[in-house]
């Protein structure tokens, strides 16, 4: 029987450890006794510390997506 190899995930507390190519997750908190909710999955395209802003290349849409931190929580997939 295969087994379907999970990634190892981490989460990004600061967009400067982010490089263009990372796989990374933008989740969002849907409540106290809730598992956050994958909002979107894709590779990083830009990063600005800045204004806390990331810019991924979505993997289900295939579009180019901007994720606010101040919104949801990024995760590094590796």
């Amino acid at each position: 029987m295969k087994q379907k190899a999970t990634p190892h995930v981490t989460r990004v507390r600061a967009l400067d450890q982010l490089h263009r190519g990372d796989e990374i997750e933008a989740r969002l908190s849907v409540g106290p006794s809730y598992d956050d909710v994958v909002i979107r999955r894709g590779s990083v395209q830009e990063t600005a510390p800045g204004i806390g802003v990331v810019w991924i290349l979505d993997r289900l849409t295939g579009l180019r997506q901007a994720i606010n931190t101040d919104e949801c929580s990024v995760w590094r997939l590796a």
